[in-house]
This record gives structure tokens, sequence and C-alpha cells, in this order.
């Protein structure tokens, strides 16, 4: 296990000591080769830190992206951004080798949004150019694969789900970290990123008046970062939690992402809903303890400043700039959004625009870019999946008592609810969805009764599941 987690030290090391040698240039191709070799070793051989190192891939490349544009200049089309991508594409493999386990009729509601992935592609690269739709499909695609691999994988089911407990714990206590650095010392590489790419909506690069996106590339995907690590932080054990429960919580306040807060809201409620006395009491105690750690950091000076004027905006949310703008989205866009019956397919929204040049843009909304995206029919399939699957989760949580699977099914619906916002199927939103579901379901997929006529028509049958798995 060790000589795994050596790699990717190493892996680190010689990206820091690049950049600290101004080498970064050799960065721009030599990251993401690097970083496929490795998740290509890892994937054969210690599978379990391959989870692992995936998930901690798509938390740091928007950061290594912004060390390479400080060395070289600020690049639009950035290579370093296709690391999470190529890394991830390795879980594609099981299910290339072993088709039939997607094809089961248990797995139904996953094999009908594969089929929908692949028609938007389709209409994608007609739509929209190849090159746009391919990119704009494996950033969907990709977080599906992974969340079936896990699944798939029987034999390393718990090693792998323990791995990606481990990465989350550690994610969360490094971007949290990072987070607040970022907050009172504004790093010269992000204050240039935001600068050369005339992000906005993280606010000036301005320490102590940014609004936090850590070693991501925006405040909403750091803000579902850290919500799904919060969740996953209340139900593993070791004393790493505490750290980063301490700092998470702050970093989570400071970017402002009311969206992700709501969400862990949601998590934690179906977490305690769900729970026997004893967890709801532990819960209790460990919240106190992380609240504790917490005090001292969001109570004075700037912090608390910036986070009591986006509480102060709860209560008089219908003045809220962003309110009133995803108000008026929906006003002016849903029939747009159902205008075209096919769709537009992959490629035609999103950073894939940089790829086709069209003037497309799509919609800031998950809702709307369903129909937008996949038309009609199969944005209809796509909405019974994704609703079969999460009757699926709930049902899991509903029949066990293992702690992990049920803040997974409280974290899947926590994700699921955001598609009010952005679309959440894809990035680190996808990433958490599908894991997410991968542990809720578990090595046995749990199945919700035939008297439900939704999953009834998929095919779906109740299952008995396992009480637990007591590995962590």
């Amino acid at each position: 296990m060790f000589g795994g987690y050596a790699l990717i030290v190493t892996f680190v090391l010689i990206t820091t000591g690049l950049f600290l040698v101004h080498a970064g240039s050799l960065l721009n191709l030599g990251f993401p080769l690097l970083a496929a070799s490795l998740a290509f070793y890892l994937f054969f051989f210690r599978r379990h830190i391959y989870v692992a190192f995936v998930w901690w891939i798509w938390l740091f490349t928007p950061l290594v992206r912004r060390l390479v544009d400080y060395q070289t200049g600020y690049h639009a089309i950035s290579p370093v951004m296709l690391t999470p991508i190529l890394v991830t594409a390795f879980a594609f493999l099981p299910l290339l080798v072993k088709p039939r386990f997607i094809l089961k009729r248990s797995h139904y509601p996953f094999l009908l949004l594969v089929i929908v992935y692949l028609y938007a592609l389709v209409v994608g690269a007609i739509s929209n150019g190849v090159a746009a739709a391919l990119f704009n499909f494996a950033g969907s695609a990709d977080p599906l694969a992974f969340g079936l691999f896990l699944m798939s994988d029987y034999k390393g089911f718990a090693e792998n789900r323990k791995a990606f407990m481990f990465s989350s714990n550690l994610g969360l206590l490094l971007i949290s970290a990072y987070g607040l650095y970022q907050f009172f010392h504004m790093p010269p590489w992000d204050a240039y990123w935001l600068e050369a790419s005339k992000f906005a909506s993280a606010g000036p690069a301005i320490a102590e008046q940014v609004r936090l996106f850590g070693p991501c590339n925006a405040p909403g995907v750091y803000g579902a970062a850290l919500m799904t690590s919060l969740v996953y932080v209340l139900v593993t054990k070791g004393p790493l939690r505490i750290a980063a429960g301490g700092l998470g919580f702050p970093a989570f306040g400071l970017s402002l992402v009311r969206s992700a807060w709501g969400g862990w809201v949601i998590a934690v409620a179906v977490l305690i809903f769900f729970s026997g006395g004893k967890t709801r009491l532990r819960l209790i105690s460990l919240g106190f303890v992380l609240a504790l750690f917490a005090f001292p950091i969001v109570t004075v000076g700037p912090v608390a400043d910036t986070l009591s004027k986006r509480f102060a905006t709860f209560n008089n949310i219908q003045q809220d700039g962003s309110f009133k703008q995803r108000q008026n989205l929906y006003e002016t866009s849903t029939l747009d959004a159902f205008s075209n019956p096919i769709g537009s397919g992959y490629g035609a929204s999103g950073i894939s625009l940089k790829l086709s040049g069209t003037a497309v843009t799509g919609f800031d909304s998950g809702l709307l870019q369903i129909p937008f995206e996949f038309g009609w029919i199969f944005g209809a399939l796509f909405v019974w999946a994704m609703l079969a699957i999460g009757l699926n989760v709930t049902e899991a949580a509903r029949k066990t008592s293992d702690n992990i699977v049920i803040a997974s099914a409280g974290l899947f619906v926590a994700v699921n609810v955001q598609n009010i916002g952005a679309p959440v199927w894809d990035n680190v939103f996808g990433m958490a969805m599908w894991a997410s579901a991968a542990f809720a379901l578990g090595p046995v997929t749990a199945f919700v009764p035939r008297k439900i006529q939704l999953s009834s028509a998929l095919g779906l049958r109740q299952l008995a599941l396992p009480r637990s798995i007591n590995e962590n």
C-alpha cells in the first residue's frame, strides 16, 4: 500500500520541483502524461490507491494549471485540464471487459444514462464539432464510469471505499488549508488567473475580499468538493477528520456557495433521519467538537464579516442579485430550453464552447440544461433514470445500519437538488454524485419495491442488503 502512496508523493514532488525551477512549460504536457502513467500503474497494481488518486486529481489539477499559466502566460485552452479526464478514463476498462455488468436488468437506469450520453455525443458531434462534443462527453461520462467501476469491483469494494474516505478527509484538510491561505494571503498565481480569465464571480483578486475557490477553478466547484468531504467526515474515523472538519467548515463558509450549504444540510438531515439513536448522539458530539475547533476562525475579523454579510442575504433573498438572475433565467429561458426537440447535444455549452466556436452558451441551470442538451425524449429518459437511482439509494439508506451508506444516499440527493443551479453530472459535482451512488448501492445493489411504478417499469426488484461494511 505504501508503495502506491509513495509514488503519488513522488509525482507531487516532481510537479512542485518543475515549478520551483521555472520549468512550468514542461508541465503543460508533462503533467497530464505523468498523471496518466501513474494512474495506469495504480489501476492495475494498486487499484484502491487509484481511487484516492482520481479524487485528488480532480481537486488539484486547476491549481497546477494556474501555476503553469503564471510562468508561461494564460492559456484559454490548457492541456493540463485534460488530466482528470485522462486519469478517470481508466474506469471505463472494467465495463468494456465485462459489459454484462451494465447490461444486467438491475442496472437498467445506468444503461439508460449511457444511452442518453451516447445520443448527446452523436448529436453534438454533428452540430457542434467532434472535439467539443468529445470533451463535453468525457466530462460527463468519466464520473459515471468511475461510479460504475466502484460498483462493479465486488472484491475490492471495501478497500476502495476506505481509500476514498481517506482521500476525502486528507483532501478536505489540504483544500481547506489552501483556501484559507488564499483568503488571507492571495497567491500571485491565483490573482493572475482571476484577472487573465476575467472570472468575475470569484470577486476581486484581493486578500480578504475574494470568494474562495481554493485549488479548484470556481467557488461552486470548491463548495461541492467541501460539501462532499464535510458529509463523509461525519461518518469516518481517525484523528485526521477533526483537523479536516475544523478547517473545512470555515473554508466552506467563505466559498459563499449557498446551494452547497443547503446541500450539506439536506445530506446531514438524511443521515440523521435514517441513523439510529447512538449515531445521532455521536453526530451531535462530533459536530460540537468541530464547532469548537472552527469557532476561533469564523467569529473574528474578516472571516466573520464576510460570513455575516452572506448569511444576511437569507433574510431578504428576493433582493439578492444572484437570486434575481436565477429567477430571470427561468422566466426568460424555459421556452428556449425546450425549443429543440432533439436537443443541442454535447459541445454546445460550458468550457467546450472554446473548442466548438459556437455562440450558444447553454443555461446556468441543470434543470434547463437537460432538455437543452438531450432533447425531449432522451431528456425524459435521463430524468427517469435519475429518479430511479434516487429511489434506490434512498431504499439503501432505509435498509442498512452502515453510516457511510446512509451518508452517501444523503449526498446523492443533496447533489441532485443543486441541479436547480448549474448541471451536476460532470466535473467534481459528477464525481461526488456517482461515487456517492456507488457507496450507497454497494457491492449488492439495493432496489426499490415493485409497487413503485417508476422503478417497476425499469425492471427493478428488491434484494436484501448487507447491514454494514466494517472497514472504517
